[in-house]
């Protein structure tokens, strides 16, 4: 509002002057120049006397009024059209851009949450990546262990069995030589 008065101000100063100017100077050429209208001349100047009939009549208020106008269009009176259309245009420009630049902020805003997310997403899918290797690890060393064992068991089953077969095979043969 106030940007709006000072406009508006900035617009009119050089035009209300001028017809200010013009109209001082019309009046001030009357005053000087006419008679004024009193009680004893009124018939012959053609004019009512009054209290104010002095210092203006409706010929003279009519000239200031012709001769305010002449110098307020002369002087840019008419453009004040165009400054308010034009401010009233920069205003519309300027509140479209503020738009676009609330848009551009909130676009950047979604992008950097969607990239916080999908950095959060990647740290995840890492996380378990990590997790799940950990367990396939874990998990290869226990078969490993577990396949370790039964070898081992295999083994010693193995041993127990060829130690069975030799006692075996002794006792046959013990059993073989005497008889």
């Amino acid at each position: 509002m106030r940007s709006g008065m000072r406009t508006l101000a900035l617009a009119l100063w050089a035009p209300a002057l001028a017809g200010a100017l013009a109209t001082a100077i019309t009046w001030l050429v009357w005053f000087y120049t006419a008679m004024p209208c009193t009680p004893e001349n009124a018939v012959a100047l053609m004019c009512r006397p009054g209290l104010m009939s002095r210092y203006i009549t409706a010929a003279v208020l009519h000239y200031c009024i012709i001769h305010a106008g002449i110098a307020i269009t002369v002087t840019g009176g008419s453009d004040i059209m165009l400054f308010l259309r034009e401010r009233m245009r920069n205003e519309r420009e300027r509140q479209h851009n503020d738009q676009m630049i609330e848009f551009i902020k909130s676009a950047l805003e979604q992008a950097a949450e969607e990239r916080h997310q999908a950095a959060e997403e990647l740290r995840r899918a890492a996380e378990e990546h990590r997790q799940s290797e950990e367990r396939a690890a874990e998990e290869r060393r226990q078969s490993e262990e577990r396949a370790a064992e039964e070898r081992r068991q295999a083994a010693e089953e193995r041993q127990a069995f060829l130690d069975a077969l030799n006692r075996l095979t002794d006792a046959i043969i013990q059993n073989g030589r005497n008889r």
